[in-house]
């Protein structure tokens, strides 16, 4: 079907993108004994097993709209660049990680797809076994930060490395070439000019960092240990731990036994040493706040595409902001107001029909999005958006939040539609007669 929409609206797949969500569940899902995949919320009755093994296993893992305690599946989507268009959906058991998935997901794709081009995708894809396999596949990915490789580039010197052209005022790049995992790739350093100067956007994160890491000094220093090296192994372990702090005043005091209520005897043997107890003090080095900056103003993108002329930074950039489309996708998807707020079905197995009418349904409504924006700018044409400014970009939500309170009725035998206004009218001839056969039928 997405091949066959593809064709249809002319739909560029040049460049797409790539991204995975978790979608919880409600219901027990028990498992079946002897760790076989799970079931619907009836079990099968005694001496009986499943005719029909669910492909996906509805499972806790990492819950990315922060319901751990909840059973979910994971959703992968490819979407085309062009509109958000979805072109493939692929599934998979709860507790499988999306670093795992993508490889798997764009060599199936690549098997069904023929097209040239770049997927852009998140730090998750960035694994050196992700890359191995990418080698005839063209990608953009953003780099995470805990490789050592990234955090070197992040806090190195700029003034060491080549500036490329950048259009957008608010970003700053640099460009070097490098080998990791045995991938010729380019990395542009890409640093935001707001966040740097702006510091009331990083400051709050830095002051909850050494709250929390206060916290944690205060447990260490309330510990007793036995003997001192296992107190400096707890020490060297927490520092190992700090990135832009350090500890002061570091010292160990014994701890000695209680000793018995009353005047110790001249004779009496000092109080033995119970054990040793740490105290630090938490202090920002003098260049935390520089750093930090650095961390949360800067980003490393990186590609396999070394073709400068083709891919310049500036395009690379706008790409991978372009990574939206398929979060908008997910948001559409998990919107209670066109699906249910909680997926409730009975088996995996319908799960996994309910996912694909999901995946449809989000195409229905990226291709309608697509045309009426199309059609707009065509005929240079805005519409009024949620604060009744003229916009030429809207988002089919609204036109649907819009077309309410349109009704079909009958008077004197004459069948009309009430409550058309000259904005409806003019959405309605953007879609073209299609729908205006709906709207405009009489008799």
């Amino acid at each position: 079907m997405a091949l066959q929409a593809v064709e249809r609206f002319g739909i560029d797949i040049q460049q797409r993108h790539l991204d995975a969500t978790s979608i919880s569940v409600e219901g027990k899902y028990q498992r079946c004994s002897k760790g076989k995949s799970e079931v619907g919320l009836e079990s099968a009755p005694p001496g009986e097993t499943s005719a029909e093994p669910s492909p996906i296993r509805l499972c806790r893992g990492y819950s990315r709209d922060h319901r751990p305690d909840l059973k979910q599946f994971l959703m992968t989507l490819v979407c085309a660049a062009d509109g958000g268009v979805p072109l493939w959906l692929q599934l998979a058991s709860g507790n499988e990680q999306d670093t795992q998935q993508f490889a798997e997901v764009l060599k199936a794709f690549g098997d069904q797809w023929t097209s040239d081009g770049i997927v852009v995708m998140d730090a998750a894809f960035y694994t050196a076994a992700n890359l191995q396999q990418m080698e005839t596949t063209g990608w953009l990915s953003r780099m995470p930060l805990t490789l050592k490789a990234a955090q070197e580039l992040v806090h190195s010197d700029v003034t060491r490395l080549t500036e490329v052209p950048c259009n957008s005022k608010d970003y700053r790049m640099w460009e070097i070439e490098q080998t990791y995992a045995g991938v010729r790739q380019r990395w542009r350093l890409v640093e935001s000019q707001t966040r740097k100067a702006n510091a009331d956007l990083w400051q709050p994160e830095l002051e909850k960092l050494e709250h929390r890491l206060n916290r944690q000094l205060k447990k260490l220093t309330q510990r007793v240990f036995a003997c001192k090296p296992d107190a400096l192994e707890a020490l060297m372990q927490f520092q190992d731990g700090l990135e832009v702090h350090q500890l002061t005043q570091v010292s160990l005091e014994t701890v000695r036994a209680k000793r018995p209520p009353g005047r110790p005897a001249k004779s009496a043997e000092p109080t033995p040493v119970q054990g040793y107890r740490l105290q630090a003090t938490l202090q920002q080095t003098a260049t935390a706040e520089d750093r930090f900056s650095r961390q949360r103003s800067r980003f490393i993108l990186a590609t396999n595409q070394l073709e400068q002329s083709l891919w310049p930074a500036q395009t690379c950039l706008s790409e991978y902001k372009g990574q939206q489309t398929v979060e908008r996708g997910f948001r559409f998807l998990q919107d209670p107001l066109f699906f249910a707020s909680s997926v409730f079905v009975k088996k995996p197995q319908r799960v996994e029909a309910l996912a694909l009418i999901m995946a449809l349904t989000l195409m229905v409504y990226t291709l309608a999005e697509r045309q009426l924006r199309q059609a707009l700018d065509a005929q240079k044409q805005t519409v009024r958006d949620q604060r009744q400014q003229p916009t030429a970009k809207p988002t089919f939500r609204w036109i649907m939040q819009k077309f309410q309170g349109i009704h079909w009725v009958n008077l004197d035998g004459q069948r009309q539609i009430s409550n058309l206004n000259d904005e409806r009218r003019l959405i309605i001839h953007l879609f073209g007669p299609p729908v205006e056969r709906y709207y405009y039928a009489s008799g």
